[in-house]
């Protein structure tokens, strides 16, 4: 679902640096007092708003997967801290590759589509969750969404929404207003701090229902390994190639690559896999003193990860952004130097893979 607009991309490749693979986990610290900072404020008869979720960072700054940013934004105002690689980590998502094998699919880096990481994740960071997917057009399913999302707000919890402000990123629905428009903020640079009025209908909606009990963290980060192998393992999820099958879908889409079609997708599936993996180093490298004499293997599994961002960062060269081709595409050099970089890539995870597996 994520759609960044050419703006955004030329500031992703402007300002991406290696905040991805720090070397050094910051020291445990023990679990924090709850306390939210959120407060409702009516501005106006009808209107509400929803004080206190932090800025947006955007793009280049190592949370380039705007739902679990979000996410973490809406938790840590809640009261409930829970970084954004700790929900790539417990998710799934910081080790997930799939791919669409029957057309270019910008949303193959999205958390929601094909495996799916939300069950995953919620159970991880013990809330419920209510996913809403509705057409404008649906009338009766199109009020009870809105209800439900002025429902949420009224009790002072933001909801998550993805297109309210195009292009299709993830933001927060922060308010309402008395003529029935949201308001929210999103990726876009204009909209990451201020609240705005939404500029589009949502196309999938994300509330935190019920919270619960913060489940013990040993068993989770235990499972969300053993999650790691299922979905580098696995083959397939619906019409999503996934893990080592995913990468050679990839390939074999790069190869017989015709038109313009492929560019958008490509880049931001491979940007996708940069920041996953980034996270990927940074997780296991926190959790790995938890596993005691399986440490090890943790740390060697995110080396591992460490040297394919390192690669990918590398190789970024030979996956352009759309607007740099606006008449043609690539050529088969350019892709096959692609190809190549992503072989690597795929060797160097199946090194990362049989490491976690010693782990669990």
């Amino acid at each position: 679902m994520t759609f960044p607009s050419n703006q955004q991309i030329a500031l992703l490749l402007c300002t991406m640096v290696i905040v991805f693979s720090a070397r050094c986990a910051a020291p445990k610290a023990p679990p924090p007092v709850e306390r939210s900072r959120l407060s409702i404020v009516r501005e106006q008869p009808g209107s509400i708003r929803v004080e206190g979720v932090g800025p947006i960072r955007g793009f280049a700054r190592g949370r380039d997967c705007t739902f679990m940013h979000c996410l973490e934004l809406i938790l840590e105002a809640t009261g409930r801290r829970i970084g954004y690689d700790e929900l790539m980590g417990v998710s799934g998502m910081a080790f997930r590759t799939q791919f669409r094998v029957d057309k270019w699919d910008v949303g193959n880096p999205d958390p929601l589509v094909g495996d799916s990481c939300l069950d995953a994740l919620f159970a991880a960071i013990g809330w419920q969750y209510d996913l809403r997917v509705v057409r404008r057009d649906e009338l009766a399913e199109a009020d009870a969404l809105t209800r439900a999302i002025r429902h949420s707000v009224d009790q002072g919890v933001p909801v998550m929404a993805a297109n309210v402000i195009p292009p299709e990123d993830w933001g927060i629905i922060t308010g309402y207003r008395r003529d029935r428009l949201w308001l929210c903020r999103a990726y876009d640079t204009s909209a990451q701090q201020i609240d705005q009025p939404a500029a589009g209908w949502p196309t999938a909606v994300v509330i935190l229902s019920a919270k619960k009990a913060l489940p013990d963290r040993g068993p989770v980060h235990v499972a969300s390994i053993r999650r790691a192998v299922e979905l580098f393992d696995t083959r397939a999820s619906g019409e999503y190639a996934l893990g080592r099958k995913a990468f050679d879908e990839w390939c074999l889409s790069l190869r017989s690559a015709r038109d313009r079609n492929y560019l958008h997708p490509n880049f931001w599936t491979y940007i996708g896999l940069i920041d996953a993996r980034g996270a990927a180093v940074r997780y296991l490298r926190s959790i790995a003193p938890e596993f005691g004499s399986k440490e090890i293997h943790l740390k060697s599994a995110a080396d591992a990860y460490d040297e394919e961002v390192r690669l990918l960062l590398s190789g970024l060269e030979n996956v352009p952004p759309e607007y740099l081709y606006s008449s043609s595409i690539p050529s088969i050099e350019v892709r096959s130097r692609q190809i190549e970089t992503l072989q690597k890539a795929r060797a160097l995870e199946e090194k990362a893979i049989e490491l976690l597996k010693k782990a669990v």
